[in-house]
């Protein structure tokens, strides 16, 4: 399946909403790779991630494989989005559905799949399957990055040898560096908690010095929902200030509508004032800012 496909294939792997249930293709040949949907996932990467290949019944099971880390059988792991002008996003932001009943699936996102996190993506993990699988089924379970006891997905073994494919693209297949560069890049996510949503939310932190200190790393803040919301932001080599507004009069919906990351390789990173505002512009007590871990 060429990667031009497989992303076509974005907007029902986010329906979905789970993990461990369907492969893609779902019927291949030993040695092919197959794309396996994890789920909301984006603390999984190349690097801390484990893949168990397995067939039988949970009472005669045999293993074919564990794939730990760095795996070269591990061939990319990609959050996928959806498309900013689709109905599943601007269906629920105009108040009508777009396309039919698109508003009841965002809802279904909201609540089942990322318990209202707008930062809706759909972790795929490409894998090489073993060569020496049997025909019948396979089941496929991907952990790590704290994701355990995952859920099994399965793939049918077509009689006959496979291959690996080469993520063929009119200009030849794409190299391990070209796979790898998809990946998701260390980082923070930056989230906020108190009584009140507020209109809007100023932040600064601060960092050991970067790269152009004397440091390592550059700060990149990147926006989870431009959609929904703006930012701006400013860092002058140790300390990083991050504005948040939203995109139109109307203020955000839920506190996790603020959400951003902090990327770039900064070390020491930490926050040290949060100030927001209601939309006459007086000030909303009890907003605090909590760092999350990245990869």
């Amino acid at each position: 399946m060429c990667i031009n496909k497989l992303m076509s294939l974005l907007l029902i792997l986010v329906l979905t909403g789970c993990a461990g249930t369907q492969s893609f293709s779902g019927a291949v040949r030993a040695g092919d790779t197959v794309a396996v949907a994890v789920g909301l996932r984006q603390n999984l990467a190349k690097d801390n991630i484990t893949v168990t290949i397995t067939t039988g019944t949970p009472a005669n099971q045999v293993t074919h494989a564990i794939y730990g880390p760095n795996n070269a059988a591990i061939r990319a792991v990609i959050n996928l989005y959806p498309d900013p002008l689709s109905s599943l996003v601007v269906s629920p932001q105009v108040g009508e559905d777009l396309t039919p009943s698109a508003r009841q699936y965002a809802s279904l996102m909201d609540t089942n799949y990322a318990s209202y996190d707008k930062d809706w993506s759909q972790t795929v993990v490409f894998v090489d399957l073993p060569p020496d699988l049997p025909v019948g089924n396979a089941q496929i379970r991907v952990s790590g990055g704290g994701y355990a006891n995952p859920p099994a997905s399965v793939v049918e073994i077509l009689p006959g040898p496979g291959s690996p494919i080469n993520f063929s693209t009119e200009g030849g297949g794409l190299n391990a560096n070209q796979l790898d560069s998809l990946g998701r890049v260390p980082s923070q996510s930056v989230t906020f908690t108190g009584s009140t949503i507020p209109h809007a939310i100023q932040v600064d932190l601060a960092h050991y010095p970067d790269r152009d200190s004397g440091g390592v790393g550059k700060a990149h803040v990147a926006n989870t929902r431009g959609d929904i919301k703006n930012i701006a932001w400013r860092d002058d080599g140790s300390n990083l200030r991050v504005i948040l507004t939203p995109t139109n009069a109307r203020s955000l919906s839920d506190l996790l509508d603020f959400k951003f990351y902090v990327a770039g390789g900064l070390t020491g990173l930490y926050v040290t004032d949060v100030m927001a505002y209601d939309a006459n512009g007086n000030a909303v007590p009890g907003i605090s800012a909590i760092l999350g871990g990245g990869l």
